[in-house]
């Protein structure tokens, strides 16, 4: 039988809770919209992300998801509310599972074995089908002021995700917790653009880059941890390594210096 948008019963007479995404923000990872779906919605957003990967945003219409999903083009407007809060949905929840899986494996690492587990979960989202969703999404959300507040709410989360993960379970003080934030802001950054290269190019191999970075985190973050928030970058000065400066320390260093590698309760596995 013909289903309206407001009708509470799927084309098998089925009653269904409405499951629309959320029209605010998202705030953590209780955000994910799909935990609260119901089997037809979440076919419709699976469809949706098919449709998106294979024809571009243009191509995104109710028509086109309604045929992929198999469900009436009127449950996919009861269900999101239109192409906007489909996007919504989509943006909540495009990195969901890959960052569930990297957290897996971050969980059960300890020691030397936490930055390579750490380097190879960036690597995997970064290979991942859904950045390719992401990809699509990110030109239509810069230029709509509501998508584009999610997407920066949706980064906030990212780059938690990884301060997180670098931290583990040990306390940190203000000033390492503003390196680690710094240090997640650099790799959210590094994650996207090997995924840029490998979406342009099939033929470009992350492995390296990936290889480097480790590295790079071994012998850095331990000596970025003791230091502490480096300050802003260009040669400008703020006021508290100007206040370090007076009092006659190095700034960004404390008056008692540990050695490289040393940072207590963690163990990055520093070579020299």
């Amino acid at each position: 039988r013909h289903v309206t948008p407001h009708d509470t019963r799927s084309e098998k007479g089925e009653r269904h809770a409405p499951a629309a995404a959320p029209a605010g923000p998202p705030t953590g990872p209780e955000s994910d919209p799909r935990r609260h779906m119901t089997a037809p919605a979440l076919n419709i957003l699976a469809a949706a992300q098919r449709v998106l990967v294979e024809r571009g945003f243009s191509g995104l219409t109710l028509r086109a998801i309604a045929q992929e999903s198999g469900e009436n083009s009127a449950m996919v407007q009861y269900y999101f509310g239109g192409k906007e809060g489909l996007v919504r949905a989509m943006i909540d929840s495009v990195f969901r599972d890959d960052q569930d899986e990297a957290a897996r494996a971050m969980a059960t690492a300890t020691g030397e074995a936490r930055l390579p587990r750490f380097v190879s979960g960036l690597r995997r989202i970064s290979s991942s089908r859904s950045y390719r969703v992401f990809f699509d999404i990110l030109p239509y959300a810069l230029r709509n002021p509501g998508l584009r507040g999610r997407m920066a709410h949706a980064y906030d989360h990212y780059r938690r995700l990884k301060r997180d993960w670098l931290r583990g379970e040990h306390p940190v003080s203000r000033a390492e917790k503003d390196a680690l934030e710094g240090v997640a802001e650099l790799m959210t950054a590094v994650v996207d653009g090997l995924a840029i290269q490998e979406a342009i190019d099939a033929t470009f191999d992350a492995r390296r880059a990936y290889a480097i970075l480790e590295h790079m985190l071994q012998r850095s973050l331990p000596e970025l941890l003791e230091r502490g928030s480096v300050g802003p970058a260009g040669g400008e000065e703020d006021p508290a390594h100007r206040e370090s400066a007076a009092g006659g320390r190095e700034p960004g260093r404390s008056r008692r210096v540990r050695s490289r590698g040393s940072v207590p309760g963690r163990s990055f596995g520093h070579r020299r």
